[in-house]
């Protein structure tokens, strides 16, 4: 069900903390940027493909998962990696995107992050 900005707005503090106490943005950033490099790297393909299946194993119920992504995407998380990019305090995913940008010259296909069309 779509809601309007200003519910989406209202629940959004709401959401976040619930999101952060279940440890959905730590779960994710493990997912997509694995701690130790050892496990295998799940990659954005510009939707919630990775986020849904994580959110019900969180215990989200069906109803719940679509107020929760219209919140995401009402601050920035437009798809998986783009959630540990601008609403995720700190992740892994994000610190080492920039560090390669920081790094390289190389202006071409960044892995960590699908591109746009």
């Amino acid at each position: 069900m779509e809601h309007d900005a200003e519910s989406i707005n209202a629940i959004a503090p709401d959401v976040l903390q619930v999101l952060a106490r279940r440890r959905f943005f730590q779960v994710l950033d493990d997912q997509m940027c694995p701690a130790d490099g050892t496990e295998e790297r799940l990659r954005c393909d510009g939707t919630y493909a990775i986020s849904t299946p994580l959110l019900e194993r969180l215990g989200f119920e069906a109803d719940e998962i679509p107020e929760i992504t219209q919140v995401l995407f009402s601050r920035g998380g437009c798809c998986d990696c783009e959630i540990l990019f601008n609403v995720a305090e700190e992740s892994r995913l994000k610190s080492e995107y920039w560090r390669a940008k920081a790094t390289t010259t190389d202006q071409g296909d960044w892995p960590l992050r699908h591109r746009r069309p």
